[in-house]
């Protein structure tokens, strides 16, 4: 009788993990170093500083040199933090069902060295396609999951937002999303709001094979002054239910 294959040691992921950034001098080094601490260490890292004022593109720029799976740049004028989301994410990827998206903002950071583990964890053992979770913030542990008939019926855009940080999606899900969902009625990418506009229409494509992560993975940093529910809270509000209304997405099956 043969070797017992070991069906996980034969299914590798890769993460690439998308790194926004903007004026976050003040935390780009902890939230760099609590991707590098990874135990899991098959993934690869792009980082895009938007047009920051501050130093944090030279000390980002510092750190990812030191490493050959970290990318960065910066952009001459500012697009906002989703119009960098997706052309980041229509880089270098060669195979996208085995490629795990997560993002990461620059002013956050991975709770732990063993998020990566956790989540390779999690979509081996359920072959789920999205992930959302548990987060700390300022008001504690936050997260919930979708409850089932929002799930069965997809009413993820009549119920609270749950979808929250850490986001992690395979990248052929992500492939499927249209991206004139990812505009406004102007034709620009939304510029607050923009994790509804992520998520929403891949909630919708994975159906039941999506799953909330218990386990805390993600330290959101509630507190930076310059975040849009302190500054833009009227946009985040007309944004959001603009996003809500566009067309829901059908479920669809994927390998």
């Amino acid at each position: 009788m043969g070797k017992e294959i070991d069906f996980k040691e034969n299914k590798k992921y890769l993460f690439n993990i998308i790194v926004p950034v903007f004026n976050a001098e003040k935390y780009i080094e902890k939230c760099l170093s609590s991707i590098i601490k990874q135990t899991y260490k098959n993934f690869q890292v792009k980082v895009i500083d938007d047009c920051s004022t501050d130093s944090s593109y030279e000390l980002a720029s510092e750190i990812c040199t030191n490493y050959k799976n970290f990318r960065i740049s910066k952009n001459p004028r500012r697009l906002g933090s989703l119009n960098n989301i997706d052309e980041l994410l229509g880089l270098d990827i060669n195979e996208p069902s085995k490629t795990i998206d997560i993002l990461v903002d620059g002013d956050d950071y991975l709770y732990s060295g063993d998020v990566l583990n956790i989540l390779y964890e999690k979509y081996v053992d359920t072959d789920c396609l999205i992930t959302y979770g548990s987060h700390l913030s300022s008001k504690g542990v936050q997260g919930k999951k979708y409850p089932k008939l929002i799930r069965k019926f997809n009413l993820y855009r009549k119920y609270f937002w749950y979808a929250s940080h850490l986001k992690t999606f395979r990248h052929d899900l992500w492939l499927s999303v249209n991206k004139k969902d990812l505009l406004n009625q102007n034709g620009q990418y939304f510029s607050v709001a923009s994790d509804l506009a992520l998520m929403f229409p891949m909630l919708e494509m994975a159906g039941n094979r999506q799953e909330f992560v218990k386990d805390i993975l993600y330290v959101y940093n509630d507190k930076n002054p310059i975040s849009d529910h302190k500054i833009r809270r009227k946009d985040q509000i007309l944004a959001a239910k603009e996003i809500r209304q566009k067309k829901i997405y059908k479920k669809k099956n994927f390998i």
